[in-house]
């Protein structure tokens, strides 16, 4: 059974790299109907600036090598990739953060449980961010709702919504998936750990 057919559904890839480790972003938006090559060139451009919202937060050793945007709508469905070779590396000052330290910002919909929340890790971090072993900075924590919100406004002004995907329910894979409409964001000053998604 294949997986991940989302309704209407554009998967969006931030694809970078430091230290020659990937690091890897994947999120999903819903169009109106089944995406057109317009609706995917926009989810590119408004991921794109989406990124440049938050790139003070990374360290200049992460580089964002590509954006790739891909229609789930159906299987085997359209993919645009954009190589990015000029203002696509972290512009955060300080030393950088081990490579599992990340920023995670909770995405919620209207509902609950494991189906309704995902989340959103910032990796390839600056020290300007950290205020000690445990904590970032509250002011850097701060903005992370208002960069989504901004990003979700911005998606909305071309007919696009980020949602949470949903593929298995119970255990079971879903026939088509589920997304479900992100409507708030929560982010606490906590360094999280990305250990078991790094190459270390």
């Amino acid at each position: 059974m294949t997986i991940g057919i989302v309704p209407n559904g554009i998967k969006i890839e931030l694809n970078g790299v430091q230290n020659g480790i990937p690091v890897v972003n994947r999120f999903y938006v819903t169009a109106a109907a089944a995406p057109t090559g317009t609706d995917m060139n926009n989810a590119l451009n408004k991921a794109l600036d989406f990124w440049n919202s938050y790139k003070g937060f990374q360290h200049p050793s992460f580089t964002l090598a590509n954006i790739t945007v891909t229609d789930v709508h159906i299987a085997n469905g359209t993919q645009m990739i954009a190589q990015l070779v000029s203002n696509n590396v972290g512009i955060g000052t300080g030393a950088a953060l081990a490579a599992n330290a990340a920023m995670c910002a909770s995405l919620r919909t209207a509902n609950i449980g494991r189906s309704f929340r995902g989340r959103f890790y910032i990796g390839g971090l600056a020290g300007v961010v950290q205020q000690d072993a445990q904590n970032f900075t509250t002011s850097s924590v701060a903005q992370i709702p208002g960069v989504f919100a901004d990003f979700i406004d911005a998606l909305a002004t071309v007919g696009l919504k980020l949602v949470v995907v949903s593929n298995y329910a119970n255990k079971v894979v879903r026939v088509v998936a589920l997304a479900s409409e992100i409507i708030s964001i929560i982010c606490d000053t906590k360094i999280d750990s990305q250990r078991r998604r790094t190459a270390n």
